[in-house]
C-alpha cells in the first residue's frame, strides 16, 4: 500500500492534535524519508529526522520529544544503547515514549526491546495503516500520561503551597503566641518568660516599669483605629530603643500598658526610666498634625529578700502598678514606688468593695449632716447644706473626699446623689413637723452625677419633681448646688436642666464660685438664684486689702445680677466683720457651726440667734 493511499484512507483516524514533536532515528535515509513524508501527509508538522544516533541524543536532551521512532541496528550506538542512555535522563515518574523500527519479528528481539524500554514495534517494511494506528495510540497514551503528570504536578504544587501556608500560619500563630499583633512587642506571657530567662538569670537585681498611654480612647474617637495603632507602634518603637540601649526588654502588659524591665535597679534604673518617660511622651508628628501623647508610669526594683523566689516578678510588677496608679492619667511621669502608694491603692480597693456593699446591703451606714447658713445682719439660720457622711462599722468615719470620687468612677454617684436629695427632703418634713417651719436645704449635685444620669436616660428634673411630690415639700425649700466645672461637661444641656428646675421653683446655686471657669459673660445667662463664694476668697481677706477688694467686687456683682450671695469657709470674727462691711448677706462656716447631726441642727434652729459658734 502506498503512502498516498494510506494518508487518504486513514485521515479520519488521525488524532485531533497534530502538533506532537516526533523524532525519527534510522541510519537508513530511505526509511527516514518515507516515514517523514508519510507523517507530513498525515498532518504531523513537527517531525525531526536524524540518521546518527549520537546527534539524536543531543537533540533529545536539548528538548525531549513526544515520540521516538527508533531503529535498533545502527552504527556508533544501537537502539538498546540509545534507549538506555535516554532512560537515564528521565524523571522517576516518566517513561520513554519509544516505538522500535525493526525488520526482525522474532520473540527474543521483541522481548529485548521491551526490556530496554520500548513501548511498541513497527515492522519493516512499513504497513502504513498499522504504522499510523501505532503512532496515534502511542501519542494518545503519551498525552494521557502527560495530563496525569500535569495533574499530579499541580496536586503536588498545591500540596506544597498548602504546606507552606500551613507552615506560615504555624509561624504566625507561634509569633502571635508571644508577640502583640499591633506593636510587634512581646506579650505578657513572653515578657514573664523573658524576665526569668533573660533578666533574672543574668543579673542579681532587676527593675520593672509599667507605662500607660491614656490618650487611646480619645484618639480612637477623633483619629480612628489606624491612627491609634500608629501611635501605639510609635510608643513601642521608643520603648524598645531605650531598652535596647540598656540591655532591657519591653512588651505589652495589657491594653495600652507596657512593661519595661532592666537588669539593674537603684538610681541607675531611675535615670533610665526618666529618660524613658521623656522619650515615650514626646510629641508625635502624624504627618498632618503634631500630637502630644499623655500617660503615666511607675517603677520598682526587686527587693533583696525576693531574689530567687517565684514571687519576685509578680511582686515587682505589682509595686510598679501601685506607683502607676498613684499618678494622674496625664502626668507624663514615671515615678518610683513607695509604701504609701501601696497603702493608698489597697485602701481604695477596700473602699470600693465596701462602698458597693454598703449601698446595696447596708444603706443605714450613710447619713446626712447639715451645716447652717447664717444671715449676717440678725445672725439667724436661714438655710443649711446637706453633707453626706459614711460611718463604716469597722473602718470608722470615711471622708467624702475618699468615697465620693470612688462613687463617681464606679458609676454610682447618681444613686448616692438621689439618696441625699431624698434624705434632705425627709429632714425638711421633720423640721416642719417639729418646728412648724423649715429652712431651705441645699444639696450638692456633681457634674459626673449629671453626666451619668443623662447617659443612663435618667432626668434629674424628673427625679426631683417625683421626690418633692412624694414628700409633699414645697420646691423653694430645696436648693441644688452645682459647681462651675459641672457646667463645662455640657453647658447647653446642663443649663437647660437648670432652667427646668427653676421652672419647678427649685433654687439653684453656683457653688465654689471663682475656682473654676469663672466668666461674667456666662454668669448673667445662668438660671441661678444664689452665688456661693469659695472659701479661697474669704480666707485671710480681712488681712489683705487686695483680696478684700476682690471679694467686695464679687458681692457687688452678685447684687447687681439679683443673686443672693453666700460666703463659704467663714472661721473668724474678722471674716464676719469684713463680710458685713461688704454687704454680703449670708455666711457659712465653722465660726457659726460645723456640720451637725439632724437633732443638733433642729436644736440650733430653736434658738433665736446663732451669734457664736457651737462647740
Amino acid at each position: 500500500m502506498s503512502a498516498e493511499n494510506t494518508a487518504s484512507e486513514f485521515q479520519a483516524e488521525a488524532p485531533q492534535a497534530r502538533d506532537a514533536r516526533i523524532l525519527i532515528v534510522d541510519d537508513n535515509l530511505a526509511n527516514l524519508a518515507v516515514l517523514a513524508e508519510f507523517l507530513d501527509m498525515e498532518g504531523f508538522s513537527r517531525v525531526t529526522t536524524e540518521s546518527d544516533p549520537r546527534h539524536a541524543m543531543v537533540l533529545w536532551q536539548a528538548q525531549p520529544f513526544d515520540l521516538l521512532l527508533l531503529d535498533m541496528r545502527m552504527p556508533h550506538m544501537n537502539g538498546h544503547e540509545v534507549m538506555a542512555a535516554l532512560k537515564a535522563t528521565l524523571e522517576p515518574d516518566d517513561y520513554l515514549p519509544c516505538i522500535v523500527l525493526t525488520a526482525q519479528t522474532d520473540r527474543e528481539t521483541r522481548q529485548a526491546a521491551l526490556a530496554a524500554g520500548a513501548i511498541d514495534f513497527i515492522t519493516k517494511p512499513f504497513d502504513f495503516e498499522e504504522t499510523l494506528k501505532r503512532i496515534n495510540t502511542a501519542l494518545n497514551t503519551r498525552l494521557l500520561h502527560q495530563q496525569k503528570r500535569n495533574q499530579l504536578s499541580d496536586f503536588r504544587r498545591r500540596l506544597d503551597e498548602q504546606a507552606n501556608e500551613l507552615q506560615e500560619k504555624e509561624h504566625n500563630l507561634a509569633y502571635l503566641a508571644t508577640h502583640d499583633s499591633v506593636t510587634g512587642l512581646l506579650n505578657r506571657r513572653a515578657l514573664t518568660e523573658g524576665l526569668r530567662s533573660h533578666i533574672m538569670a543574668q543579673s542579681d537585681s532587676f527593675s520593672c516599669a509599667l507605662v500607660e498611654v491614656t490618650d487611646s480612647d480619645q484618639l480612637l474617637l477623633i483619629e480612628g483605629v489606624e491612627s491609634v495603632d500608629f501611635f501605639l507602634r510609635t510608643v513601642a518603637s521608643r520603648l524598645k530603643m531605650v531598652m535596647d540601649d540598656h540591655f532591657g526588654i519591653c512588651g505589652v502588659w495589657g491594653g495600652q500598658t507596657f512593661l519595661c524591665a532592666l537588669p539593674f535597679a537603684g538610681e541607675a534604673a531611675g535615670r533610665v526610666f526618666n529618660r524613658l518617660a521623656k522619650a515615650v511622651f514626646a510629641p508625635v508628628d502624624d504627618f498632618d498634625v503634631v500630637v502630644t501623647l499623655h500617660g503615666r508610669g511607675g517603677y520598682s526594683g526587686v527587693r533583696p529578700k525576693e531574689l530567687d523566689t517565684p514571687e519576685a516578678i509578680d511582686a515587682t510588677v505589682r509595686r510598679a502598678g501601685f506607683a502607676l496608679a498613684s499618678q494622674h492619667k496625664r502626668s507624663n511621669l514615671v515615678v518610683e514606688f513607695n509604701q504609701i502608694m501601696e497603702d493608698t491603692a489597697l485602701r481604695r480597693s477596700l473602699l470600693e468593695r465596701e462602698l458597693m456593699s454598703a449601698m446595696s446591703e447596708h444603706p443605714e451606714q450613710f447619713f446626712l449632716q447639715f451645716q447652717p447658713k447664717v444671715e449676717l445682719t440678725r445672725e439667724t439660720i436661714v438655710g443649711g447644706e446637706a453633707l453626706l457622711r459614711w460611718q463604716h462599722p469597722e473602718l470608722g468615719f470615711i471622708s467624702p473626699a475618699e468615697f465620693i470620687p470612688i462613687a463617681e468612677e464606679k458609676g454610682q454617684i447618681e444613686v448616692l446623689g438621689l439618696i441625699v436629695i431624698e434624705h434632705a427632703l425627709q429632714f425638711v418634713r421633720r423640721m416642719q413637723s417639729e418646728l412648724g417651719r423649715a429652712v431651705p436645704i441645699a444639696v450638692n449635685v456633681s457634674g459626673v452625677q449629671l453626666e451619668l444620669m443623662r447617659a443612663k436616660g435618667q432626668s434629674l428634673v424628673d427625679e426631683v419633681q417625683r421626690l418633692l411630690t412624694a414628700y409633699a415639700v414645697a420646691p423653694p425649700l430645696l436648693e441644688l448646688e452645682i459647681t462651675e466645672s459641672a457646667l463645662m461637661i455640657g453647658f447647653d444641656w446642663v443649663v437647660d436642666a437648670l432652667h427646668q428646675l427653676r421652672e419647678l421653683d427649685v433654687s439653684v446655686a453656683l457653688d465654689d464660685f471663682g475656682t473654676g471657669y469663672s466668666s461674667f459673660a456666662y454668669i448673667q445667662t445662668l438660671p441661678i438664684s444664689t452665688l456661693k463664694i469659695d472659701r479661697a476668697f474669704v480666707d485671710n481677706a480681712a488681712n489683705s486689702p487686695r483680696q478684700a477688694a476682690l471679694l467686695g467686687a464679687i458681692v457687688r456683682m452678685a447684687q447687681d445680677l439679683g443673686l443672693t450671695t453666700v460666703a463659704e469657709g467663714v472661721e473668724t470674727r474678722e471674716d464676719i466683720d469684713l463680710l458685713k462691711q461688704l454687704n454680703c448677706p449670708i455666711a457659712q462656716g465653722y465660726y457659726y457651726s460645723r456640720p451637725l447631726m439632724p437633732d443638733d441642727f433642729i436644736t440650733l434652729l430653736r434658738q433665736p440667734s446663732c451669734a457664736r459658734a457651737m462647740p
